[in-house]
């Protein structure tokens, strides 16, 4: 933490040289009116095959994450903007790295989960925050208290970080070293965010030399709070309604002929004392962890069950499936079924198929990730 802040602190040093930090309120002001119109759930999103990379990669991910949430960038640049100071600026950031880092971890390892969308919310209504605090009250007087506010919006926003790293559906044995880089990888790109704002500042500042400076700067609170104050609302009811609506069926295609039928759900799975499953496939000979696989159920993965007799082929067939399908989130396990059906399930609904048919696999993997994401994520 000391060498994210002294490091923090040289970066803004360097570009403080050659302008004065509160030049930087045009490039806020015109980001603010720029994504205001994106939604942050989108930005937020991770993709689903990030399960396979490796610990490196996950530090490409965090920063791809990072640099991606706008809203995130928006809180933190006013943070930076709101403080007119590179180690005061450098102090209060650190506490909200401080805050979304511990949340980050713990809810990882813990496996608790929340819903993504509304932390979405929560780090919109702290751009407005920002945005109305230096609007009204100008430079906080009691900086203590300001810096618990971010790092309370820290905590909430590594709940956010924590749920969606846990649907990308990495294995145990694999977690703690990915979700370290993934973390390393958040303040990395958050790092970057911040230099390449306060370089851009410095370029804005020498265009207009300073000479609309205040101005300036309660335009950029006014359109921080505007952005803030209009999308969360937005995303706040558009998750609400999502979450009432969320019976609506699959958007599902298979194939003609494939010989599988797609129900409700009516299967159960144990639950209680699972985790998350050391492998991808079980084989025959293997016992199914089942409740493990009812922990990933509710994870949102794609289960499928088949029986424990089932010719080699159909046993090729899955496992090729499962080790390089397009979907991450699928697990496999063999079970003891007279009726010799493959089932494939998901949180809501289930598919029995006669033999292994890839493609309706894939159709029925591709209409829940996408719904899954359209309500949830």
């Amino acid at each position: 933490m000391h060498q994210f802040r002294a490091l923090l602190a040289r970066a803004t040093d360097v570009a403080l040289c050659v302008a004065r930090l509160r030049s930087g309120v045009v490039l806020l002001g015109v980001m603010a009116l720029t994504v205001g119109g994106t939604s942050p759930a989108f930005s937020h999103g991770i993709g689903g095959d990030a399960a396979k990379a490796s610990v490196p990669g996950f530090i490409a991910i965090g920063v791809e994450h990072m640099l991606l949430g706008w809203d995130h960038l928006l809180f933190v640049a006013g943070i930076v903007l709101l403080a007119d100071s590179p180690r005061r600026g450098a102090k209060v950031i650190s506490a909200f790295v401080l805050g979304h880092s511990l949340t980050l971890i713990t809810a990882t390892l813990a496996g608790w989960q929340v819903n993504a969308t509304m932390v979405d919310v929560v780090i919109v209504l702290s751009v407005a925050f920002v945005g109305g605090y230096g609007l009204v009250l100008g430079r906080p007087q009691r900086w203590g208290v300001f810096t618990a506010i971010v790092f309370g919006f820290g905590l909430v926003h590594g709940l956010g970080l924590a749920t969606r790293f846990q649907a990308i559906g990495v294995a145990d044995d694999r977690v703690l070293w990915r979700l370290l880089a993934f973390n390393v990888g958040i303040e990395i790109g958050q790092l970057t965010a911040i230099v390449g704002v306060l370089a851009l500042a410095a370029l804005v500042s020498m265009v207009f030399k300073f000479r609309f400076d205040a101005a300036l700067t309660r335009a950029a609170f006014l359109a921080l709070f505007t952005v803030g104050a209009v999308v969360a609302p937005v995303l706040a009811y558009q998750s609400i309604t999502r979450l009432v609506d969320a019976d609506d069926g699959l958007d599902l295609a298979l194939p003609p002929g494939s010989g599988c039928a797609v129900t409700e759900r009516t299967e159960q799975f144990p639950s209680a004392g699972g985790g998350h499953t050391t492998k991808w496939f079980y084989a025959p000979n293997e016992a199914t962890p089942m409740n493990d696989f009812g922990h990933a159920l509710g994870d949102g993965y794609l289960l499928i069950l088949y029986p424990d007799d089932a010719n080699t082929t159909d046993v090729a067939l899955l496992r090729e499936f499962v080790d390089t399908g397009d979907s991450a989130k699928v697990l496999a396990g063999a079970h003891d079924d007279p009726t010799g059906d493959i089932t494939a399930f998901f949180d809501s609904h289930e598919m029995t198929c006669t033999g292994v048919q890839v493609e309706s696999l894939d159709e029925f993997s591709r209409a829940w990730m996408e719904w899954r994401e359209a309500n949830f994520l």
